[in-house]
């Protein structure tokens, strides 16, 4: 019998919780490692629409990107989502910033996306391992325009929003998958001419295009959802005895009207 356990330890070997910030929260958030497994959806944000579809679909757990519980909590009452979710005996793993680290995690399939090769992380934070957040990298000389578009169609979103310059090849690309203004300072010093992210404060997108780098921001989620794909895939393989879902209720609360 599969059981949560499982889970956690399949996703211990795909990102392990040690690789995580220091101020994060991942790994088992909520649940019993010894409950039988046999379905898991997967979602970036676990919102009640994503809960309601979890429990429509009979899932013992959900792989939530995000952590559902994040700071401290004082109360769990009916009504709150800690409280549904043990109620309804749903377990919740959430990766994060673990995810983000790992090789062939979250920045890697972002990379991937703009068709980076060679690459190393923006900033180090295990110099052990060598390992870090963001990626940076070269591309096949590429138009920022088509870099853009392909950028776009990797991604499945209608619009991007961009700063900086909007014309001009690009052969060095870097990416910090949601919210990664703070690595601007490295992607500046890499010499990267083009860097997608999910978004950025007004004054950091300034800087950048003073810099002459163009900032592709997908929205915050956005830039994160395509690694869900690639992570069911592996989970897959780990657990062939488990059903793993793609979320149809899961999107970035952001959208473009008009």
């Amino acid at each position: 019998m599969t059981t949560v356990d499982d889970l956690c330890r399949a996703m211990d070997a795909v990102a392990p919780p040690r690789l995580a910030e220091s101020w994060d929260n991942v790994g088992l958030l909520v649940g019993d490692r010894a409950a039988p497994l046999d379905r898991v959806l997967l979602t970036i944000d676990l919102t009640r629409p994503v809960l309601d579809e979890a429990l429509a679909r009979g899932c013992a757990a959900v792989l939530a990107y995000h952590p559902v519980i994040f700071s401290a909590l004082k109360r769990v009452v009916a009504g709150s989502m800690a409280y549904e979710l043990v109620r309804r005996g749903v377990a919740v793993y959430s990766p994060h910033t673990a995810l983000d680290i790992a090789e062939g995690g979250t920045n890697d399939v972002l990379a991937d996306a703009v068709g980076m090769t060679a690459r190393a992380p923006l900033r180090i934070t295990l110099p052990a391992e060598g390992l870090g957040l963001g990626r940076v990298g070269a591309v096949e000389p590429v138009e920022r325009a088509a870099l853009l578009a392909r950028v776009r169609a990797a991604l499945g979103v209608d619009h991007l929003v961009v700063a900086g310059p909007s014309e001009g090849n690009v052969t060095r690309v870097a990416v910090g998958a949601g919210a990664c203004g703070d690595l601007l300072n490295e992607v500046i010093a890499s010499g990267a001419g083009l860097y997608v992210t999910g978004e950025m404060r007004h004054h950091d997108a300034l800087r950048a295009a003073e810099a002459g780098v163009t900032v592709a921001c997908a929205l915050h989620s956005n830039s994160e959802r395509r690694t869900l794909g690639v992570l069911a895939g592996r989970l897959r393989a780990a657990l062939p005895g488990v059903e793993f879902h793609l979320s149809a209720s899961d999107r970035d609360p952001f959208r473009v009207v008009g």
